[in-house]
């Protein structure tokens, strides 16, 4: 186990079932989306093509600042927590993840 008693769960997802995910979802433009443990954003990708606004959670350090850099200028919020203490928005939201 890690220093710090952590492990980093994480799998990678394919890119058409990130994007059928995210249709299942009924997810479209404008439509506020909490990314739970989004990697390095397989869903987060989808979640941007299909118009939404996304919260990027992500716990792990090294994907966190990747997520920051790689949908920089898009609508992405990076928040590097644990899932169990996020802020949740206080306007309606969807979830969309794929959980370790």
């Amino acid at each position: 186990m890690p220093a710090g008693g952590r492990r980093w769960g994480w799998h990678a997802l394919d890119a058409r079932e990130a994007a059928r995910l995210v249709a299942a979802a009924g997810v479209g433009p404008g439509d506020l989306v909490v990314d739970a443990g989004a990697g390095s954003g397989a869903l987060t990708a989808p979640l941007v093509a299909a118009g939404a606004r996304v919260v990027a959670v992500e716990l792990h350090p090294g994907r966190a600042s990747g997520l920051r850099r790689r949908f920089a200028g898009d609508p992405v919020t990076v928040v590097q927590t644990d899932v169990a203490d996020l802020r949740l928005p206080r306007a309606p939201f969807l979830v969309v993840a794929n959980p370790p």
